[in-house]
């Protein structure tokens, strides 16, 4: 996404794409079961489909990813915090991205449950609990699709809190963003003891659950600035060394809902975000413009593809798919409908909202 206050990196809007897949491809998914089978060949390639299992379901870590990309993306603009970040400009620009679709899914959620609703959906909205009043999701799924909304409250919790880290960065050296997410890790680690493994979906909704994400990109920003990738021979080597094995311990960790689940998911994606960045890629700008540009529409298209999915599933009487093939033909068509409808909401909503942002960093 482009900024007033940072040179556009163009590759964080591809993974910030990528990243939205991952979820689309786990809500959308289906009743399938991956085997061998799915594939027409022998149980010599069930390696092949483990790995596809793998990816589809459990492609709700595209959530850490955007997690991790944005304390990866505000440390970069602050310069590690030796940038002064003014605390309105801040804070205003973050409205101005955030709210006009927040507001607007909001509204939606408020229409659809007229009946119900009180004037406490409107103080929810202005307190950021949009990542409670539902027992597994974002709030007001009940009434309409708008689950992923919860991550809006909780980015936002961060934001309020980043210019601090920042300054804190810059006084106290990288060692207080590591005691930090220790800190916040050893918060988790009670209330797994205190309250067991049920507590897990409530850490997975809340900043204490996810804040330990948003610091480790920090600190992957910080390695990044100190171009670590670059003190090795053989750049391209080394960087695709550290993605193979970032997403292979990433794999390890699928289906774990542990203390540490978070955290190195977190990790793994950071030294993903590191390695695609150090890499010399694309040769073709049509290429990057057109991931870029996807990249731009993700925030639409984490927060709408819920409901266009399943209005094309009404629709067209649509029902869940069973096998493999089911599922990646749902994909091929029902995703390009959801960018278009991202196109538009982008283009009519976020678009002129950014316009006004301002330049908050000296």
């Amino acid at each position: 996404m482009k900024s007033l206050n940072v040179n556009y990196m163009t590759r964080l809007d591809h993974l910030r794409f990528f990243a939205a897949l991952l979820v689309i491809f786990f809500h959308i998914k289906g009743k399938i079961i991956l085997a061998p089978e799915d594939f027409g060949l022998s149980g010599a390639f069930s390696s092949i489909s483990n790995f596809i299992k793998n990816w589809i379901f459990n492609g709700s870590t595209g959530v850490s990813l955007f997690l991790v990309l944005t304390g990866f993306l505000f440390c970069i603009i602050s310069d590690c915090g030796h940038k002064k970040i003014k605390y309105s400009g801040f804070i205003y620009n973050r409205i101005l991205r955030i709210f006009p679709m927040m507001v607007l899914l909001a509204f939606i959620v408020i229409t659809a449950s007229r009946q119900t609703s009180t004037p406490m959906d409107i103080f929810r909205i202005l307190t950021l609990q949009l990542n409670t009043g539902h027992k597994y999701t974002g709030w007001g799924h009940e009434f309409y699709p708008s689950g992923p909304i919860w991550t809006i409250g909780v980015e936002f919790q961060f934001y309020l809190l980043f210019p601090f880290l920042a300054f804190f960065l810059v006084r106290y050296g990288v060692k207080y963003l590591v005691g930090l997410a220790t800190l916040i890790i050893l918060i988790k680690y009670n209330l797994f003891i205190l309250k067991g493994n049920g507590i897990y979906y409530n850490l997975y909704h809340s900043i204490i659950g996810r804040l330990d994400q948003f610091i480790i990109g920090m600190i992957f920003a910080v390695i990044y600035k100190s171009h670590f990738i670059e003190n090795f021979k053989g750049k391209n080597i080394s960087a695709l060394c550290l993605m193979i094995v970032s997403l292979l311990v990433l794999m390890t960790c699928f289906g774990k809902k542990d203390t540490l689940s978070f955290t190195i998911e977190a990790i793994c994606w950071g030294g993903v975000i590191l390695a695609y960045l150090s890499m010399n890629l694309f040769n073709s700008k049509f290429v990057d413009k057109f991931l870029a540009k996807l990249g731009e529409l993700s925030f639409s298209i984490y927060l709408l593809h819920l409901p266009i999915v399943d209005m094309l599933n009404r629709m067209f009487e649509l029902s869940q798919p069973t096998t493999l093939t089911d599922s990646i033909i749902a994909f091929s068509w029902k995703i390009p409908v959801v960018v278009m409808i991202a196109l538009l909401t982008f283009t009519l909503i976020e678009k002129p909202f950014m316009s006004l942002r301002v330049k908050y960093t000296s």
